[in-house]
Parts: C-alpha cells; structure tokens; sequence
C-alpha cells in the first residue's frame, strides 16, 4: 500500500496542465519576439555601420600619386583596361564582405549586394570639388595674415591689369593720330611740289638778303612710336631672352585634354556649399606648379611641360608658346605700372611733349599733339617694360609702380635703349612667380582649373603604371546602397521555420565624400 501511493504522488508531481502550457507558450512567445524585434533594431544598426566601414575601407584606398603629388584625395575609378567602371568598386567591398569570419552569433548578419547609385567625380561642376580640394590643402598650409598680404598684391595687380587695357587703348589712339599726321604731311608736300619752281626762286634772293645766322635747333630723340611699333609686331622672346636655346622644347597634345574631350560626368552633388577665394587656388598652383623660373617647393617631380604656370595662363601646346604668350601679357603688366610712374615725372612728360610737337606740331591741332605725347609716352614705358621682363626672367624683382629714381631706359638711345645692362638687382619688388599669380587672376576659373586638371593629368600619366589616368575618372564621392540579410534567431524557435537566404533584408544607404 504505501509503494503504491508514492507512485501516485511522483505522476501528481509531473503533472502539466493544458492551462499553463498555453500560458508558457503565449509568455514564451512575447518574450521571443521582443528579443527578436530588439535583435532586428539593433541588426538594422550594424548593417548602417558596415556599410559605412566598408566605404571607409574602399575610400582608403585613394590614388596614391595624387595624394603624394598634389596633396588631394581621389578614388580611382578606373579598372584593369583603363575604363571607367564603378563594378569594380562594388566587387571590392562584396569581396571583403566574404573574406570575413563567418561564425554563428547574436548579431550575425551578411552582405548580400552592394550598389553605387551615384558618385561625384573631379571633373563636375567645372571641377568645383578639385578646387575645394585644392583651396583646403593650401588653407592648412598658408598662415591668415600671409593670405592678407597677398591678397593686397593681388588686388593692386588686378587694377594695374585693367589700367594695361586702357593703356592698349591710349595706344591705339596715339597710332592713328601718328597717321593723321603722316597724310596731312603728305598731302602738305604735294602742294609745295606745285610751286617748287617759285619757292627755289625765292629762296635764292632771300639766301642773298639774309646775313643773320639762325641759332641751332634743339636736337631731339628720335620718336620711339616707329620702333616700337615694330617691336610689338617681332617675336617678343627674342626681345627679353638673352638664350633662345635656353627655352624648354617640351609639348603635349590639346586634342584630348580635359577641356575638349567627352568626359564621364557623375550624378552625385555634395550638400552644403563652401566658400572657395580665387586667393587659395592660385597659392595651390604656385605650391604645386612649375614656371619658367623653376618648380615649386611641392608637386610632381616629372613634368610634361616645364612651364606649367605658364600654361594656366596661355593654354598653348608648347612650352614656348606658353612662355611667349605670358611675356606678351607681362609686357603690357610692366607698361602699364611704368605709364603711371612716367605720368608723375614731369620731366619726360615736358620731353615727350616738345617730341610730339616737333613731330605733328605743324598740324597746329592740339588733341592730335597731346595723343602723340601719350603715344611717345606709352612707348617710352614700353621699353622700360622689356627691360623688367628681362630682369624677372633672370630672378629678379620689380615693384608694381616704380619711384622715378628707380627708371632704367633712356629714350634718347633710341632702338639702342635695349641694349642696357639689365642683370642689376633690385632689392624691393616682386619677383616672376608672384606676376604670374596677377596674369592667373585674369583667366577665367573654369578655364583655370581645367588646364591645372590636365597638367595634373599629364604629369601622372608619366610614373609608372599610370598610362590610363584620367581625371575624369577620379572619385571625390558617392552614395552606395547595401543589402544584408539575417536569420531569425528566436521566433524560429517558436515556429521552426528557416529560409535560407535569411528571413530578413535590410537596406542601406550611405554618402561618402572626401
């Protein structure tokens, strides 16, 4: 008897009601699907943040010789045939995604596709991100009151660069009223030529009748328009280089440079503007750039051209063409800082004027004299300008408005004024790179910023492994979207279903600029 009732009360004691195993199941199951819901938050969290790692570590891999070269942070986009292929990139990060342990845990979640919808390339906007890149790099570098004090220069180069276009005009003015006076000249020779005969008459009486010597006239210079004139027309390098053969013979193809061949074009702008000063850009590129004058203290070591500077400011294909356009510009610079120095000395100015009137005084029209003065004037200015250009070619300095003391040219050497020593120094003054910036301030940007774009361009298609490399196809930015898939966890323990691919998908999208 007592065998058989503690057998009853160990089935009494196991015992289950249907009762609580519904209450267990429905308790169990609430519990489950809060885990999984918190699990599926916090899944969604990792898949954002893998994406953004896995953009970190594909951006980390920019292109090297840019970075080395030029300080900027591009992505090539290039793949192995040279072609612009953004599948590459997608591959790389689906690549890495594999490559990872794979083990079973709480949070374990796996990349099913990556997609670059849109990117942002060097070349956009008129190469906008390039320049932000560009004007960044300088601003780390470039202390605040250095940049105040070039942008005082620059803004005095600016206003001399307009005065050297109302110089061209004054020039021109001066030129006609010198024709002017040539016609009225020979249309006064013609009538004397008619009465020739009675003139030759009256002049032999009155050399008779006259016993009064006439005192000597002044002699004058010789007026500088003629010459000149003729300078302007010559080849100008021959004027201010001592060495022709000293002129780099380097040149590039213009037929497939950033600005005239079909580019790739992204479809990514990058929010939020920021405010880009000309004043940085052009302290990049006499950072990075090379000129007549030698490299600057940063940039490329190998140089399709030698007069890369240059180049920004002509566009030519070759180093001497380069070289001669910006000498022309210089000359009409260096004209018009001499005009306003010659305008303050009333000395020539009284000299020029008794050359004019000794030239088309005989016209007696007062406006026609006073604009052969200026011409006088102008070329006298001229010739001090080439003598400038020549000392910034050798390294030396000019100020932008010269004191009267510091005046080198004498008219009255006429077509010999050029051949005056020129290598003296002066101590105050700016030297040839610092022009330069001032004729760079006159392009226009987007035209600057494209020929900085293909002398980059250029140079890095020199190195080593770098036949194919476009600008074009450098990546600033772009926006991926992502594709991960998770297994459930609890709720399969409640319904005991599995997918294979993971019950769950969560998409992501990032942007990811340097």
């Amino acid at each position: 008897m007592q065998k058989k009732s503690e057998k009853n009360l160990r089935t009494c004691a196991g015992s289950v009601t249907l009762f609580l195993a519904l209450t267990l199941t429905i308790i169990l199951s609430l519990i489950f699907s809060l885990l999984e819901a918190a699990r599926m938050q916090a899944l969604a969290l990792i898949a954002r943040r893998d994406l953004q790692l896995r953009l970190e570590s594909v951006f980390g891999q920019y292109h090297v010789p840019m970075w080395e070269n030029y300080h900027m942070l591009f992505l090539d986009g290039n793949d192995e045939k040279g072609q612009f292929n953004l599948s590459v990139l997608e591959g790389i990060m689906m690549e890495e995604a594999a490559l990872e342990q794979k083990e079973e845990g709480f949070y374990q979640i796996s990349l099913k596709n990556v997609e670059i919808d849109r990117f942002a390339l060097a070349t956009d906007q008129n190469g906008k991100l390039f320049r932000e890149q560009a004007c960044r790099a300088m601003k780390e570098q470039l202390a605040e009151y250095a940049a105040d004090t070039i942008k005082e220069f620059l803004s005095q180069g600016k206003n001399l660069d307009k005065e050297s276009k109302e110089a061209e005009e004054k020039w021109k003015l001066a030129q006609e009223a010198a024709e002017q006076a040539a016609q009225s000249a020979e249309k006064a020779a013609e009538g004397e030529q008619a009465g020739g005969e009675e003139a030759a008459k009256g002049g032999e009486k009155s050399a008779v009748n006259t016993g009064v010597e006439s005192p000597p006239e002044q002699v004058l210079p010789e007026n500088p328009m003629d010459f000149v004139k003729m300078w302007k027309k010559s080849p100008v390098l021959a004027l201010v280089v001592e060495n022709l053969s000293d002129i780099s013979g380097k040149g590039i193809s213009l037929e497939n440079n950033v600005q005239n061949r079909k580019k790739e074009t992204g479809n990514l702008r990058k929010t939020g503007e920021e405010k880009l000063e000309k004043l940085w850009f052009l302290q990049y590129l006499n950072t990075y750039f090379s000129c007549q004058g030698g490299s600057g203290t940063k940039g490329c070591s190998s140089h399709a051209l030698d007069y890369e500077l240059e180049y920004c400011i002509s566009g030519e294909d070759t180093d001497r063409q380069n070289l001669e356009q910006t000498v022309k510009k210089l000359l009409l610079l260096r004209e018009a800082g001499n005009f306003a120095t010659i305008m303050q000395d009333s000395g020539k100015q009284a000299l020029a004027l008794e050359m004019a009137t000794a030239a088309v005084g005989f016209t007696g029209i007062a406006p026609l004299i006073q604009a052969v003065q200026i011409g006088i004037l102008l070329s006298w200015s001229y010739i001090e300008s080439v003598l400038d250009v020549r000392c910034l070619l050798a390294g030396g300095k000019v100020p932008l408005i010269k004191e009267a003391s510091e005046w080198k040219s004498d008219v009255s050497l006429g077509q010999k004024a050029l051949e005056k020593n020129t290598e003296q120094q002066e101590e105050r003054g700016f030297d040839y790179r610092e022009y330069l910036q001032i004729l760079l301030l006159s392009v226009k940007e987007n035209v600057l910023v494209s020929r900085a774009m293909d002398v980059m361009e250029q140079n890095i298609r020199m190195l080593p492994g770098e036949n194919n490399f476009s600008m074009d196809h450098m990546i600033q930015g772009m926006e991926t979207e992502t594709v991960s898939g998770a297994d459930s966890m609890f709720l399969g323990l409640i319904t005991s279903v599995k997918m294979k691919d993971g019950v769950y998908h969560f998409n992501s999208r990032q942007q990811f600029f340097y």
